[in-house]
């Protein structure tokens, strides 16, 4: 439903004077905070005598969906202080909000009466239970919760193996997909993404390969998030060549898909062809980011490409990158490398340290 449409319809429920039934209103609360119009949703939810659980659920969601996690978590206190019979929705959407703030002394109690409610056993619940400890980045108490799940799905298996990556166990993430595989889990875009980044994130070519394999079988490598990963992990990988390859047959390329090709070149000591390719995204009109920038200098500094830095330099301050302190100390070094120690003093002068 558009909000605009839910509007009109809350119009005629007023002309019809049932706005203030709790069944209603708690489900035009639930509409406007879906269409996250939240102001609107927290107004009406305020102007309600009495609340039921929907509406609860339907602000405590709202907020997390628009970024109040805060809020969110205020509102649950306020729930329990009502005497609120909580229920999977409410639990999973106080655990997002546990999860976007890191709260893990939050967390922890709204698990205790997870486990007294009985809806561990709810895989949603288990979920966001999994999400919030490793983005608290306990992973043993997110593996303990995914093991004792009577079920896996790819949405817990997605985010165990994202938060080893994150946190160097590129290896354990490895093994955990191999696990979804035995549980016949069928991986979804998102769980290759999040394998082939394992795979980059230890140089594990040979199994880079492997799911390589897997994605074309099932249809991912035209997706462009499954190719950016898989050109990055070649390039990574020091294998140009399939990273090049794998590049040329995406449909489109964004900013990731040529970083990561600027910058496999340049660690392998091909800083000339990597300002070529620079060369090639300036053509598709492609913005570089902070990431670019750094690498392409790298590449200059490389080969000693001293008036292809220069202007570098010159596209970085049209971009507003030059006070960007990786974009900054990689032009220090461009100059340096390239014996143009008068812009070394330059740059030092005019811009923070």
């Amino acid at each position: 439903m558009s909000l605009e449409e839910g509007r009109r319809i809350h119009e005629q429920i007023k002309q019809c004077g049932s706005e203030w039934n709790i069944f209603v209103a708690s489900s035009l609360v639930d509409m406007y905070a879906k269409c996250g119009n939240i102001e609107d949703a927290w107004k009406l939810f305020n102007s309600m005598a009495t609340h039921d659980v929907v509406s609860w659920n339907a602000m405590i969601l709202g907020f997390v969906k628009c970024g109040k996690a805060q809020n969110a978590l205020d509102l649950f206190r306020e729930i329990q202080w009502e005497g609120v019979q909580l229920v999977a929705v409410t639990f999973i959407g106080v655990l997002n909000a546990c999860s976007d703030l890191c709260a893990l002394e939050e967390g922890r109690p709204i698990h205790t009466q997870v486990v007294q409610s009985g809806c561990e056993s709810d895989n949603f619940v288990s979920n966001s239970l999994v999400d919030m400890y490793s983005k608290c980045r306990c992973m043993e108490d997110a593996q303990r919760v995914f093991e004792m799940m009577p079920t896996h799905d790819v949405v817990s298996s997605n985010a165990m193996i994202l938060d080893y990556v994150k946190c160097g166990k590129g290896r354990r993430g490895l093994e955990l997909y191999q696990q979804m595989h035995l549980e016949g889990v069928d991986p979804d875009h998102v769980a290759f993404v999040m394998v082939v980044n394992a795979c980059a994130s230890i140089m594990a070519l040979n199994e880079g390969r492997h799911i390589h394999e897997q994605i074309v079988q099932n249809g991912f490598e035209s997706d462009v998030i499954v190719g950016n990963s898989l050109v990055d992990m070649y390039a990574k990988c020091g294998n140009m060549e399939t990273a090049q390859s794998v590049f040329q047959r995406m449909p489109t390329h964004n900013v990731f898909a040529w970083n990561a090709m600027i910058l496999g070149y340049f660690k392998c000591g091909q800083g000339k062809i990597a300002l070529e390719v620079y060369q090639q995204m300036q053509q598709e009109g492609v913005q570089p980011d902070s990431v670019t920038f750094v690498g392409v200098l790298n590449a200059c500094a490389s080969v000693m490409a001293l008036e292809e830095g220069r202007h570098i330099h010159e596209r970085i301050i049209q971009s507003g990158y030059e006070s960007d302190a990786f974009v900054r100390k990689s032009l220090k070094d461009m100059y340096a490398k390239c014996g143009s120690i008068h812009n070394v003093h330059k740059l030092s002068n005019r811009m923070p340290k």
